[in-house]
């Protein structure tokens, strides 16, 4: 019976391997394949050694002893299985880093497995009956503490003693997650050690219940006792230290760290203490406020609960007090919204609408069945998308990028993560965006509460994607439009990328070395990553470094190479803007020229509009571009820049000195000279002119002279998106007005 059991286990994680090397991400040595391996083996791990000791028979303690080292190599033996067949798939699945895969599954199956031994023998010991059942629940119930944590607490990671260590449900890439890990699994060996200890004590006792009255006497176990008292205190420290170790996050912890408290009408807002002056937190809150009102009618509801917003200083402050370092997120059923302050403003519409939501949505969570419909509305109430279009241009450019997403799948329960997330939203925010504009927002409430397609539209959901998809493919797209639309949404998903966290956390590495000024380490780096693949990342971070140490030909001569490579010359578009730069630091003004107009042609976003635009201007001026070369193109410090241009007299200095202030909040000094410098003999550049200076009257509260700004922009506004958001700037300057 033992080894026949032992012969299912094999077989059963024989198959589990195989079948994990036909399944991207889970191919190789990584710490997705680890994390769904533990889950497994843990388990099997632990009913086999209840099958083992029902057939045991042990005659005094030193037998458990040996039973537990039985059960533990008997597992090991188990556990080196997918490890082999994870490993032979190297062979024919790139696998970017085996040691660092090796790593993380010795630290993830290891301790888990030794865990589930340790608490399986216990139940063995403790019952006598419905043993394997007592011990699934318990192991189910160990796993649900993830969703628990996860749920009721403002983190989306979670520590547990079986997975190790679960990131949540976010898109980032990086996981720099070892070390914390290695400490997590010191206490969870620690735990497996006190149960298995705690085990070996009670087996004694009930033995001596049997033959002896003085059974609590003579069962004094004196190594089991010193075992417990020298592994218990680590548990307990660890547990009790949770929050400072980074195993856990309380929102009461969080409030403590960040400190910063400001409340509204409808907002809590919690932010990093001396990170925000109290006038900037001021707006902040009355930004909270407008978007509350213009949000709560758009969706026809009354809600009065008010709302926490916590805004991080970094995304590194906000990885490692929740998690999702890059990802902003909103868990609605607490009402809260967490969000960094580095792009708050492009966020905070987007959050508020999942809280706002609950009062109409469904299941205890107050959200929608499936993250379509919970995304898609979030899009649809902001209008805009991830890419600076209106939602339906933008969904018309996912269909012009040669991209086939399912669109049903986009609203199951799993569809929607399995495309690259720009396309997952972009689509569902139009989709839901033209059910709301063709049946009304209340007709939708009721399909986000758990409504069925057919009975509230009349419709199945295949033929309402049909309507909506005729409509958005009838927008109209030119051939700069189509490489833009392979430009956003010509990318994989994290299931198709080759080893994306080993290159991912390469990345951020060298992205550490490039924010220090240390060029030489970030080519060193950059390089290394693209050793491992060719990614988009990978080869900006190359470029970027080839440039701050101005090796111009080297730069010009890379990327001209990488826009050759048509795998991924696609994803390279905006490297035009720098390699015009390039060309103008060698004085080829022609060929900087050239780049300049063709990325300007693209109107990728408006920030490279605005520099493109800025950069042609300049090359009319024979005078200062050699001067003004230098301010758009190296790195200095801000003071540095600063002084520079103070000492120019053109239209295009005066406008980037402008500009500077703005970034030291000298915003009556910035005022003073857009207005000055104007108007722009470029309608594009008067446009931005005029935009900016709306933004800073809106910073010193001089709302009408802000909102009179904004609408003299309008007619010369050069796209729709950037349409959209001028109306929505006066439409601010009114609320705030009022």
């Amino acid at each position: 019976m033992q080894i026949r059991t032992f012969q299912i286990s094999v077989l059963i994680l024989i198959l589990f391997a195989i079948v994990c090397t036909r399944i991207p991400l889970f191919n190789y040595l990584g710490f997705e394949f680890s994390a769904l391996t533990v889950l497994l083996a843990g388990y099997i791990s632990g009913i086999l050694t209840l099958a083992l000791w029902r057939q045991t028979n042990p005659e005094c303690k030193s037998d458990v002893w040996r039973f537990i080292g039985r059960s533990a190599a008997a597992s090991s033996i188990l556990l080196a299985i997918p490890f082999i067949i994870s490993l032979a798939n190297a062979l024919f699945v790139k696998n970017c880093s085996i040691g660092g895969g090796a790593k993380l599954y010795a630290l993830t199956v290891i301790p888990g497995v030794f865990f589930s031994i340790s608490f399986a023998l216990l139940v063995g010991i403790v019952f006598g009956r419905w043993r394997k059942t007592i011990f699934t629940v318990i192991y189910i119930f160990i796993l649900f503490h993830i969703l628990v944590v996860t749920l009721i607490r403002p983190q989306v990671f979670a520590f547990n003693p079986i997975i190790g260590f679960f990131p949540g449900f976010t898109y980032d890439e990086t996981l720099q997650v070892t070390q914390r890990l290695l400490t997590y699994r010191l206490a969870t060996l620690a735990a497996a050690g006190c149960f298995a200890a705690g085990s070996v004590w009670l087996w004694q006792i009930h033995q001596n219940k049997k033959e002896t009255v003085h059974a609590i006497r003579s069962a004094l176990p004196i190594v089991e006792l010193v075992v417990i008292a020298v592994l218990a205190p680590v548990v307990v420290i660890i547990f009790a230290l949770s929050d400072n170790l980074g195993f856990s996050s309380s929102e009461k912890f969080i409030r403590q760290k960040l400190a910063g408290n400001y409340k509204t009408t409808h907002f809590e807002i919690i932010y990093s203490a001396g990170s925000i002056t109290r006038e900037r937190i001021e707006q902040i809150g009355m930004l909270h406020e407008f978007y509350f009102d213009k949000i709560s009618h758009g969706m026809n509801i009354h809600s009065q609960e008010r709302i926490v917003s916590f805004l991080y200083a970094s995304p590194e402050q906000k990885g490692r007090l929740i998690g999702a370092v890059n990802t902003e997120i909103a868990k609605p059923w607490l009402r809260q919204m967490h969000i960094n302050l580095s792009g708050f403003e492009s966020s905070l519409k987007h959050e508020m609408v999942h809280v706002l939501a609950t009062e109409f949505g469904w299941s205890p969570l107050k959200i929608a069945p499936n993250s379509g419909l919970v995304e898609g509305i979030a899009m649809a109430m902001g209008r805009t998308s991830m890419i600076e279009e209106p939602l339906d241009r933008a969904a018309a450019l996912v269909f012009a990028s040669g991209v086939h997403p399912n669109l049903k799948s986009l609203f199951t329960l799993t569809g929607f993560v399995q495309a690259n997330p720009s396309i997952s939203y972009t689509l569902a925010g139009s989709f839901c965006r033209f059910l709301i504009d063709s049946f009304g927002i209340d007709q939708f409430k009721r399909l986000y509460a758990g409504g069925d397609f057919k009975n509230i539209y009349q419709r199945d959901l295949k033929s309402l994607l049909m309507e909506w998809q005729i409509s958005v493919k009838n927008i109209h797209l030119d051939y700069a439009d189509s490489i833009k639309a392979a430009y956003f949404f010509r990318r994989p998903s994290i299931f198709g990328k080759e080893c994306a966290r080993v290159i991912a956390n390469s990345n951020t590495e060298t992205r550490e070395h490039l924010i220090h000024h240390d060029f030489e380490k970030a080519l060193v780096s950059a390089e290394q990553s693209l050793r491992l693949s060719k990614t988009p990342e990978a080869v900006s971070q190359k470029a970027a470094a080839l440039f701050e140490m101005r090796r111009f030909k080297d730069y010009i001569e890379f990327v001209n190479l990488q826009f050759r490579d048509t795998t991924i010359g696609y994803a390279l578009l905006a490297f035009h803007l720098r390699l015009g730069d390039a060309y103008w630091a060698l004085d080829s003004l022609a060929q900087a020229r050239q780049e300049y107009e063709v990325m300007s042609r693209i109107h990728l976003n408006s920030s490279y509009e605005e520099a493109c635009i800025l950069r042609l201007e300049t090359l009319k001026n024979s005078q200062e571009h050699g001067e003004l070369l230098v301010c758009f193109a190296y790195s200095m410090e801000d003071t540095t820049r600063i002084a520079r241009l103070e000492r120019l007299t053109s239209p295009i200095a005066r406008y980037l000195l402008a500009r500077e202030y703005v970034a030291k909040q000298r915003f009556a000094e910035s005022a003073r000279i857009l207005e000055s410098v104007g108007p722009m003999e470029s309608k594009t550049l008067e446009y931005f002119r005029l935009h900016r200076l709306g933004k800073v009257w809106f910073e010193l509260q001089e709302f009408e002279k802000a909102k009179t700004a904004f609408a003299q922009s309008l007619p010369i506004v050069p796209n729709t998106f950037l349409q959209l958001e001028t109306t929505e700037w006066i439409e601010r300057c009114e609320w705030m007005r009022n």
